[in-house]
């Protein structure tokens, strides 16, 4: 993954969280960091970015 990818994913993690932190709450946004062994989007293994985006971008598509 190249720095720009990695950079692109963390930008659509952080605007995804924070839809759902501003609707449900920061704690099912650290639910989901930490099962991925983090407690942010820093803290995130590169290989993981993807799959954390997914399991929010659900969540978000839930909201609506």
């Amino acid at each position: 993954m190249t720095k720009d990818e990695r950079e692109n994913w963390i930008i659509n993690i952080e605007n995804t969280a924070s839809t759902i932190s501003s609707q449900l709450g920061s704690a099912v946004v650290d639910g989901v960091f930490q099962r991925y062994g983090a407690h942010s989007v820093e803290d995130l293994n590169p290989s993981d970015l993807p799959d954390v985006f997914s399991e929010l971008f659900a969540i978000e598509a839930d909201l609506s």
